[in-house]
């Protein structure tokens, strides 16, 4: 999958490439050129959703065969799903280390940039 600026002046970008950019060079922010479908996730997980999304978003990418151990260093803690209604539930982000909702988006950025140099380092 490629990822493209939100302002349409950068050339695609793989998923590891966009991990190491961050923003665009144009400054846009860098999205999947399209969103895969997922069905039936809601009985998994937190971690097994994690996996299963990710791995959609890096595919054909040199991340793609680490995208399990990816999401195992960087979700080892609990992610909550608290049912409030029948219908309604609300996922809890602050059981992290930091006690913040950053926490997730940082260490699945942090476990992948690692694994990434890891990779390199090999080659």
């Amino acid at each position: 999958m490629k990822f493209v600026s939100t302002r349409k002046s950068t050339l695609p970008v793989s998923f590891s490439e966009s991990l190491l950019m961050g923003l665009a060079p144009d400054g846009g922010l860098l999205i999947p050129e399209n969103f895969p479908a997922f069905s039936k996730l809601a009985e998994n997980s937190f971690l097994s959703v994690a996996k299963t999304v990710a791995q959609s978003f890096a595919q054909d990418d040199e991340l793609s065969g680490k995208i399990e151990s990816i999401c195992e260093q960087a979700f080892n803690f609990p992610i909550v799903l608290k049912k409030l209604k029948d219908t309604t539930s609300i996922l809890e982000l602050f059981h992290g280390p930091t006690c913040a909702f950053k926490d997730v988006g940082a260490r699945f950025l942090a476990s992948a940039k690692a694994n990434y140099k890891k990779l390199k380092s090999k080659t």
